[in-house]
């Protein structure tokens, strides 16, 4: 085969493959993950949003990371409203319920 053979192959077996679509995660979409196994996709994500945002709230240290991913899972649970919305807003809003802040620092 020529080079100007494989490339054409190449493109055509990529091009069959289809285009792959950015999406957001939503609320949903978490929700699943988190049930399914809330150890893998669950925990790395939410514990990535708590990193990021942490000063938004003020998790006492003896919160274990299990404790934050149940609470997220609860909070979802009981706002089926939101399962729309961008899932890092909804972590952030179920930490937040849980580990407000005080005004006084």
């Amino acid at each position: 085969m020529t080079k100007m053979n494989l490339m054409i192959a190449a493109v055509l077996t990529v091009s069959m493959f289809g285009t792959v679509q950015a999406r957001l995660t939503t609320g949903n979409d978490l929700m699943q993950h988190c049930i399914a196994a809330p150890d893998s996709f669950c925990a790395g994500y939410i514990g990535g949003v708590i990193d990021t945002s942490h000063t938004l709230f003020c998790i006492p240290p003896d919160v274990t990371k299990r404790q934050i991913i149940n609470i997220t899972i609860m909070y979802l649970r009981d706002h089926p409203e939101q399962l729309g919305l961008f899932a890092p807003s909804l972590v952030i809003k179920a930490t937040q319920a849980a580990f407000p802040c005080k005004d006084d620092w």
